[in-house]
């Protein structure tokens, strides 16, 4: 599976940019990556917005494995 990474400004804050509804295709399934150990904070409710990290689970659907698969 391939490595998402959360982009992090050099004074701590997050780069986030508004994406407009009509530019997006497909959903995307991604799965918080806690390497050796899990921030002892996670839940169900905050594993992605504590999360740095994230395997992109391209085996989701045939069509984004087909996508990703070609490049």
């Amino acid at each position: 599976m391939h490595v998402l990474k959360r982009a992090i400004k050099s004074n701590g804050s997050r780069v986030a940019e508004v994406i407009l509804l009509h530019r997006i295709h497909l959903l995307a399934h991604v799965i918080p990556r806690f390497g050796k150990e899990a921030n002892p904070r996670l839940t169900h409710h905050t594993s992605y917005e504590l999360s740095n990290e994230f395997w992109l689970n391209k085996y989701w659907n045939k069509e984004f494995f087909y996508a990703l698969s070609l490049s």
